[in-house]
Parts: C-alpha cells; structure tokens; sequence
C-alpha cells in the first residue's frame, strides 16, 4: 500500500521537533524530502530574514523589491534544486506558503503557472519572527538515478549557514546537515 505524500513527510519529523515547532533560528533552515518512486517531494523552511533580510511585510520599496525577488527566485526551483538529468525528473508543482500577504508583482494573475500556489497566512505581526515554506513536488522517470541533489540555494540566499535535511527514501529515513560550502546532497 502506498502512502500519500504528505503522510511521509509528517514522518520526517521527530518528536523533538514537533515540540519544538516554535524555534526559529537565523541562519540555519530546513529541507524535508520524500522520495517514493516516481514521486520526490521536496519541502524547504527558512526564517523570512535568511531569504529578505526582513521578517514583516515589505514597508519600503527597497524590501518589497527583495520581497518580489525571493517569491520569484524560489519560483524557479531548477535554480535551487538541481538533480540529475539521468532520473528525468519534472516539476509538477511549486506552492509557497507565504507568512503574510504583500503587494507582489509576481502574483498577478498573468505571470501565474498552473503548477505555481501561494499560501499566505496574515498572522504575523510587526514585530514577530515570520517564515517562509516552499513545496516542490517531482515526478521522476528513472528515480534510482537520483543519488546527489545539488542545493545551491544557499549561495542564492547567503544568510541561510546551515541547512538541516531530513529524507525519506526507499532505503529508509536519514538525517545531514550542510554548511554553505556544501552544495551536493548524497542521497542513500
């Protein structure tokens, strides 16, 4: 019996991370992934100020400039993902859940992709810590060709130092974390 996806990655939370959903650290984020031939789901969390530089809504043009440039970078997966070509994977798609809604060049409706969904949550205050979730989900035609996945989404967002990654995959349920030097990801 195959499970759905979103049942496998509530797997790939410990327990001490589900009591400790309310940390918040600068500099460090995390990416959860799922691979359950063909499907890979990737999903990539990051405290808003390690990808604007802020965590409130954007108040001048300088930061709604880097607001509308973070939604559209991490619309553009193959930038921060990269797997190998030899598993013919495609992005079937992309869902940002946003800590709140911004007046955003990129969400109108005629730059919009039938794959691409934002979710915003208007819960953060101007003073509270705000972060941002991008989902990726693939199907991928030769998935046991996947065995590095190249993250340069660190040096796409230099304030992120370490990134925390736990996997599910056939092989079982594994844990790394990655420094911004490391840009390859080993699968098992």
């Amino acid at each position: 019996m195959r499970l759905p996806l979103r049942i496998l990655l509530t797997a790939l939370l410990p327990i001490q991370n589900l009591m400790a959903a309310g940390v918040h650290q600068h500099g460090a984020a995390q990416l959860d992934m799922v691979i359950e031939p063909p499907l890979m789901a990737i999903s990539f969390s990051s405290p808003l100020a390690n990808l604007t530089g802020f965590e409130h809504r954007p108040s001048s043009d300088a930061e709604q400039q880097s607001w509308d440039d973070t939604l559209a970078q991490l619309q553009r997966a193959e930038e921060l993902i990269q797997l190998s070509a030899e598993a013919d994977c495609s992005l079937s798609r992309v869902d940002l859940h946003l800590p709140f809604t911004a007046k955003s060049r990129i969400q109108s409706n005629e730059h919009e992709h039938e794959h691409e969904h934002e979710h915003a949550h208007d819960d953060v205050s101007q003073n509270s810590h705000a972060d941002l979730m991008a989902e990726y989900q693939y199907l991928c035609a030769n998935s046991p060709a996947l065995k590095v996945l190249q993250l340069p989404l660190m040096q796409r967002f230099p304030a992120i130092e370490l990134l925390e990654v736990q996997m599910v995959t056939p092989s079982g349920q594994h844990q790394r974390t990655l420094t911004a030097k490391q840009t390859g990801l080993q699968l098992p």
